[in-house]
């Protein structure tokens, strides 16, 4: 099982596709059911979470063997920079005890260079 956080963007949409397409099972973990409903009609597992809530992102990521792991972007009206430092706290708590036997991030989409702006200085 592959699991995804940042599944129903498009990168993280694409790689959801892809696996389903050479027959993977596929878990797409969002905050919001409704935004993964085109892939679980093409056979992605949804999983509701907010990825601050450690314990249950731990175990949607227990589910599986493999994650990509994409930190969802942080409100462009606030600090950015703060939101998406906690969020990656927040996975990276619970990576730990996850049992995953592969992780893989994707980071810095839409960044650009310079200080406290976001993605790029927190996933750098």
């Amino acid at each position: 099982m592959f699991v995804l956080i940042g599944g129903t963007g498009q990168v993280g949409a694409a790689a959801a596709r892809a696996l389903l397409a050479k027959g993977h099972p596929v878990t797409v973990i969002t905050r919001d059911r409704t935004h993964g409903a085109e892939l679980e009609a093409a056979g992605a597992r949804i999983a509701e979470a907010d990825i601050r809530d450690v314990a249950a992102l731990r175990a949607v990521l227990q589910s599986g063997r493999r994650a990509f792991l994409l930190n969802p972007p942080a409100d462009p009206s606030g600090d950015t920079d703060r939101e998406e430092r906690r969020n990656v706290e927040a996975i990276m708590a619970a990576l730990d005890g996850s049992g995953l036997e592969k992780v893989v991030v994707q980071s810095t989409y839409g960044a650009f260079h310079g200080t406290a702006c976001g993605d790029l200085t927190v996933l750098h």
